[in-house]
């Protein structure tokens, strides 16, 4: 038998293996029945094992964001990879050539300047790249805006030696406080439509485009019922946090990465401090304004209010009052992604006990 999930010390994080299999389940099911590819965003967990999982119940590859992060899934045996990430460094683009030597591999891009760089790193290195052209879908970030911005930068992609122009991509987001959960949808939706227009648009003028890809975790669904768009590529549905409940893509039941922390101090009725702070759950806030840092499990009314880097401060709601110093909570986050980032390892549990240690082997790789 495994440890108990209380022998560890806290603060740590650990994944609940059903309910997190079950999400994996879910979203590959939902995938084939939409009749899109599902290439998870794996910057979310950072973790072979978990990619593994992904791809066996049906996920074509995996997203991520960063070389380093793609080198450590090649490392492990993974090698249908697409860096959704604009790489323009002279370093980076050496180790990308290498890396597309063994792993099948897609690159962004979203300018001339960018594209002309993989261009002559792709050739130097005898080469082809497949090519996704990121499209910008209004939130402020990268991506070429659609009409002559697009139809000139995919021209020039497509004329350059070494690159071969495969699809669009686009990120979106959702704003689900500005715009309410009821709106997940039509937000979803107007994801997919744009990209199948831009898409439209340059076969238009000759460009071949053969992908499509869309979606994260709030609107990944919604996008794939567009017809046309091919592929999917959320990240965070595997484990949710409080950020995506708040955006009702996922159901409190749901989540299944939690952080454990202890209770050191009672300082009053209202309040808790626990030892897990903003070195454990992140300083990321909340999609809620004024809902802190993240909250119970056993009571999402009782909110992390406040965060020191050791410290994490609750504020009880009358349904917490009783707990005491010593004793343990589980904690949701607000965003996942940045919360595994700060772990080493995550504990894998199942009915209280620890089946097995999962080491968090892309974390800190930024490069």
């Amino acid at each position: 038998m495994g440890a108990l999930l209380d022998d560890l010390a806290t603060p740590f994080l650990y994944v609940d293996l059903d309910r997190m299999n079950r999400n994996i389940e879910a979203m590959a099911t939902a995938a084939r029945e939409l009749g899109v590819r599902l290439r998870p965003h794996a910057k979310t967990h950072k973790i072979p094992e978990i990619a593994r999982r992904q791809m066996a119940a049906g996920a074509t590859g995996v997203t991520l964001a960063k070389v380093s992060e793609a080198e450590v899934f090649a490392d492990a045996g993974i090698d249908d990879l697409f860096i959704a990430y604009q790489i323009v460094s002279p370093a980076q683009l050496e180790r990308l050539t290498r890396l597309s030597r063994r792993a099948r591999l897609r690159c962004a891009v979203d300018s001339r300047a960018g594209a002309e760089r993989l261009s002559t790193a792709a050739t130097d290195a005898g080469i082809e790249l497949q090519v996704m052209l990121e499209i910008d879908l209004g939130i402020g970030r990268t991506g070429v805006r659609t009409g002559v911005d697009a139809f000139q930068l995919a021209q020039r992609v497509a004329d350059l030696p070494g690159l071969k122009l495969i699809g669009i991509y686009g990120f979106r987001g959702f704003r689900a406080f500005a715009d309410g959960a009821e709106g997940r949808e039509a937000w979803g939706r107007a994801e997919g439509e744009a990209l199948v227009s831009a898409a439209a648009d340059l076969r238009a003028i000759g460009l071949p485009i053969a992908e499509v890809s869309a979606g994260s975790t709030p609107t990944a669904l919604p996008a794939a019922s567009v017809r046309g768009v091919t592929e999917i590529r959320p990240g965070q549905y595997l484990f949710g946090c409080a950020n995506v409940v708040a955006q009702g893509a996922m159901r409190a039941d749901d989540v299944a990465l939690f952080a454990r922390a202890t209770v050191i101090s009672r300082p009053a009725e209202d309040r808790a401090v626990v030892d897990a702070g903003s070195k454990t759950l992140s300083t990321d806030g909340s999609w809620e304004p004024g809902c802190g840092f993240g909250y119970l499990a056993s009571d999402p009314s009782t909110r992390v209010a406040s965060l020191w880097e050791e410290h994490g401060v609750l504020h009880l709601e009358e349904t917490a009052r009783g707990l005491q110093v010593g004793d343990r909570v589980s904690i949701v986050p607000n965003h996942v992604c940045t919360a595994v980032n700060l772990h080493d390892r995550i504990a894998v549990v199942r009915d209280d006990r620890i089946e097995a240690t999962w080491m968090v082997a892309a974390r800190g790789r930024l490069e």
